[in-house]
């Protein structure tokens, strides 16, 4: 099945279903979402876009993002979702590498691109000039135009180790993937999912694959920087389940009314986005909804997911990503590329029909990280005794001190065991005598700030000294990547000597 075809056949099946809700704004059925797709789809097709040319969609997450995805894929286009926020020099990396024939944008994005000198490429489609053509186009389904394993979305990755690549997922890919989370989550048509993150974002995407394949409803929020208000609106819709990042559940736990609430119709939470450290799963299971959490582990690369953790093993392997999901195959893979021993650290490779077909326009690290093995992943870790896997670090993330091979994720999870820390992130710095060091940036769960000396007590009681970062510098707050939630190692790095002047 092809990706717009989620949304045609719930359409079909039942045109009168909520589809999805932007709350204090609008809501739309099913049928009213597939003529609105179909209108994009019919104004594209007007304007001569051809199979397998790109669209790039730089709009706010909400009912218009959606349609307009849909509408390039039932066009036969490739859709290429960008954030509208994203710094203008971004925006620009990413028409340059993708050459898109349409650019569908919102007044920001056509303001700065006229204003900084900058072009946007192929025809561009500003509000104005947007809804003069959906307006001009009619609502009936085109005819296909494309098969399975042609290209569906180009997913650009968050850049945190240097510029975006392009990931490049074919319908084949997201299919088996939606499949594959639906089978293990058990979705269903009266499932209603809450959604704070973005349509950019291959998470945030795969909520609305996934819902549109059963014909569930997703409610999409962009208000998550008051988040009591997004609380409130899960109660108001009656939700039953609950995405989020790392970020998300620390922020619900330290800074909002939830531990007060209830919400009688939540019937899972899922965790992914990077590893959620296992002193806040903990607190999310004391403190957080009845709801089982699961824990997922995934990539851009592999269309989302690649593990889960059941919530009936959650505190028995607490700290565990789980085993593959249905239809994926898991390696642990040595620096000699052979398969590692239970307990033995090495790479995590994937495969599967949710496999990325590679990068755009980069042959030569397609070639690198997807191989006869499968995806490399980059990410290192380690099998149990029973086949469940845990996650050690990023390859990128990984330090030598003093002969030591140090996970920045270790020191990470140390520092939020601490019960005044709200979140963490460590980078490695270059020592004349050990070779790197490391420097801990913490954030506060109230308005006192953390005391650093005693923050490094602490951790000399949780991790070997070697392992104890040589400071630790308390931040407001993080800078993060946009939309995903993660911390922005590399924004740290390059603010390093304000950073450590503080």
């Amino acid at each position: 099945m092809r990706v717009d075809e989620f949304l045609s056949v719930s359409a079909c099946r039942t045109p009168d279903a909520v589809a999805l809700i932007e709350p204090g704004r609008q809501t739309i059925t099913y049928g009213d979402l597939d003529r609105l797709a179909n209108r994009f789809a019919n104004a594209l097709r007007s304007v001569g876009l051809r199979r397998a040319d790109r669209v790039m969609l730089a709009l706010p997450t909400g009912i218009e993002m959606a349609a307009a995805y849909l509408g390039t894929m039932k066009a036969g286009g490739v859709a290429v979702p960008l954030s509208h926020n994203s710094p203008p020099d971004r925006i620009a990396e990413v028409v340059a590498d993708c050459t898109p024939a349409v650019c569908i944008v919102d007044r920001t994005v056509a303001a700065s691109s006229a204003g900084r000198g900058w072009m946007l490429q192929g025809r561009v489609w500003a509000p104005a000039t947007l809804h003069k053509a959906l307006d001009a186009a009619v609502d009936r389904a085109p005819a296909a135009a494309h098969g399975d394993d042609d290209l569906a979305a180009i997913v650009y990755t968050s850049g945190s180790t240097g510029s975006p690549r392009g990931v490049m997922l074919t319908h084949r890919n997201i299919a088996a993937n939606t499949r594959s989370i639906v089978s293990y989550l058990d979705l269903t048509a009266r499932d209603r999912v809450m959604s704070v993150l973005p349509l950019y974002y291959v998470y945030g995407l795969s909520l609305l694959h996934t819902h549109l394949a059963v014909g569930g409803s997703v409610v999409i929020d962009r208000r998550f920087q008051y988040p009591n208000v997004v609380l409130d609106a899960m109660q108001q819709y009656e939700v039953t389940g609950f995405a989020g990042v790392p970020s998300t559940f620390s922020l619900l736990l330290h800074r909002t009314k939830l531990p007060q609430m209830t919400f009688p119709h939540l019937r899972y939470v899922t965790q992914a986005g990077g590893a959620l450290s296992p002193a806040r799963v903990l607190e999310w299971l004391e403190r957080g909804p009845a709801a089982p959490l699961y824990v997922m582990y995934g990539a851009t690369e592999a269309s989302a997911r690649l593990t889960y953790l059941p919530p009936g093993d959650l505190r028995r392997k607490l700290g565990s990503i789980g085993r593959a999901i249905p239809g994926v195959e898991i390696d642990v893979v040595t620096d000699g590329e052979s398969l590692a021993s239970a307990g033995e650290v090495g790479e995590i490779v994937a495969r599967g029909e949710n496999i990325a077909a590679g990068y755009w326009g980069a042959p030569e690290e397609t070639r690198a990280r997807f191989g006869p093995l499968g995806f490399r992943t980059g990410d290192l870790g380690y099998r149990d005794e029973e086949g469940f896997l845990f996650l050690v670090g990023r390859r990128h993330d990984m330090f030598k001190i003093g002969g030591h091979r140090v996970s920045a994720k270790e020191i990470e999870d140390a520092l939020c065991e601490h019960p005044d820390v709200h979140d963490a992130a460590v980078i490695g710095v270059p020592h004349d005598i050990l070779g790197e060091s490391t420097i801990a940036f913490v954030t506060s769960r109230g308005r006192d700030a953390v005391d650093p000396e005693l923050l490094l007590r602490f951790c000399r009681t949780r991790v070997p000294a070697h392992k104890v970062p040589g400071r630790v510098v308390v931040l407001n707050d993080l800078p993060r990547l946009e939309g995903i939630g993660k911390p922005d190692k590399q924004a740290l790095k390059r603010s390093l000597d304000a950073w450590t002047a503080v």
